[in-house]
């Protein structure tokens, strides 16, 4: 299901903002339409203000929905019980594109989690490549690939595979420098979704922009465009279902 996105320009409208998650909380619920009135009014005015894209506002929508119908209520979901999925969703957002703003001081944050995002558990790095196997795996079975991408996920899988090796025969601080391998593997990663882009990658940049439109006054011009070429790196891997490793992780102890 394709979730609606924001303006370009970094214009904002809150009735706007609120016309769409309420249209595409009644696609998930079938047509049934829960007004957005009261309690979620707020909560979703709270998303806007702080500038929750829309897509991360579906996406929460679509995880707790997808539990909603797991279980045994047959009511239709209502927008509040949502509130977990999106604000866990908007803090890997923000994490991985580098999107936050300024703490109570005025100080740029660039570079330094907000606690909430850097307390929160991480899987651990043997984890890490564990999940990329299967995904890359799951991805290169796929007969819809653009041209190339195959070849390089044959490429990355090897790679992959052999850094879970050496990260199972290795101890101590030499562990450490493996790190370095795993960087260059998810940058391999965003390369191989950069390049199976062709020519639509104008179009995910200005989806990227648009994304992170509410945040363009809040940070600097760097860490903008920083942000920008980050969340193009995220799109990409949306579309082809590829992994992200997160170099941040610590090794495990020996």
């Amino acid at each position: 299901m394709s979730s609606p996105s924001q303006p370009a320009d970094g214009s904002f409208d809150l009735g706007e903002y609120c016309r769409r998650v309420e249209e595409y909380l009644a696609r998930v619920n079938e047509g049934h339409i829960v007004r957005i009135v009261g309690t979620a009014f707020e909560m979703v005015r709270s998303w806007a203000l702080e500038g929750i894209p829309l897509g991360i506002v579906c996406q929460g929508i679509d995880a707790k929905a997808e539990r909603h119908r797991a279980g045994r209520s047959k009511r239709p979901l209502r927008l509040e019980f949502c509130e977990g999925d999106v604000r866990a969703l908007y803090d890997d957002w923000r994490r991985a594109v580098g999107a936050w703003s300024p703490g109570p001081t005025g100080d740029e944050t660039a570079g330094h989690l907000p606690p909430a995002i850097e307390e929160r558990r991480r899987p651990s790095v043997t984890r890490q490549i564990d999940r990329a196997i299967d995904r890359v795996v799951a991805v290169s079975g796929s007969l819809d690939l653009p041209d190339g991408l195959p070849g390089a996920l044959t490429a990355i899988l090897e790679d992959l595979v052999a850094l879970r090796d050496d990260f199972r025969h290795t101890r101590g601080a030499a562990r450490q420098a493996l790190m370095e391998r795993l960087v260059t593997i998810d940058r391999a990663i965003g390369d191989a979704a950069r390049a199976a882009a062709g020519s639509s990658i104008a179009d995910v940049e200005l989806e990227a922009r648009r994304d992170l439109a509410t945040f363009k006054n809040r940070l600097p011009a760097e860490a903008w465009e920083r942000s920008v070429r980050a969340g193009v790196d995220r799109l990409l891997r949306e579309r082809y279902r590829l992994p992200s490793l997160d170099p941040g992780v610590l090794p495990e102890a020996s």
